[in-house]
């Protein structure tokens, strides 16, 4: 989808920022959920938890709620406001990844978030470049097993996750583009018809 921000119509852009606001209520409550796991992870008063594991969910949640803030107070630079905030997913992401184990941890569904999100706000080479970052990462993670010798590396599961990233990327970003120029078609439409009402009545108002 190639989206021009400055030639979009008044409510495409609308629906745009609800989108960017939704995205950023999903990001709180995930964040939500990671510090209740928090939560629930202590045992006789002290957290079993890695603390780099849980300074990284503080910092997302912390983040998340700026995010919310910014995009309900200043509804300006939308491009850069999306960019920065999936940037901070794939990198918060990426810190759990590590700090959980890998891909045996399972939070590799975990990008599926950032990427579904890119793909519906961001033009297409974004939401890839962004598909390419985390399958990137997570084939480079897999690999190091193999100099860790942390036993058979799990390559094509690795592998699985990018053709998913991909394949996510570009059935929700096709199913977007639809959608939006259904609506920016509607707008237009909208738009001509008020001209038309405005030239008929200039028309009723000579002749009579």
């Amino acid at each position: 989808m190639k989206i021009r921000w400055p030639a979009l119509s008044t409510q495409s852009r609308a629906t745009f920022w609800r989108s960017l606001q939704a995205l950023n209520v999903t990001r709180i409550v995930i964040g939500v959920v990671l510090l209740l796991y928090l939560a629930f992870d202590v045992r006789d008063g002290r957290a079993t938890t890695d603390p780099a594991y849980a300074r990284t969910c503080i910092a997302y949640f912390a983040a998340a709620v700026l995010f919310g803030l910014l995009t309900t107070f200043w509804k300006r630079r939308f491009p850069l406001q999306l960019a920065c905030q999936i940037a901070t997913d794939l990198a918060t992401i990426s810190l759990l990844y590590l700090a959980a184990g890998g891909l045996r941890s399972g939070l590799g569904i975990l990008y599926l978030f950032p990427l579904a999100g890119a793909a519906i706000l961001a033009p297409l080479v974004l939401a890839l470049f962004a598909a390419s970052i985390a399958s990137i990462f997570i084939l480079l993670e897999a690999s190091w097993q193999i100099f860790a010798r942390e036993g058979e590396p799990p390559l094509m599961q690795a592998g699985m996750y990018g053709v998913a990233f991909f394949a996510v990327v570009l059935l929700v970003n096709r199913l977007a583009a639809r959608l939006i120029g259904q609506e920016e078609l509607a707008s237009q439409r909208g738009l001509d018809l008020q001209v038309q009402q405005s030239i008929n009545e200039i028309v009723i108002a000579d002749v009579g």
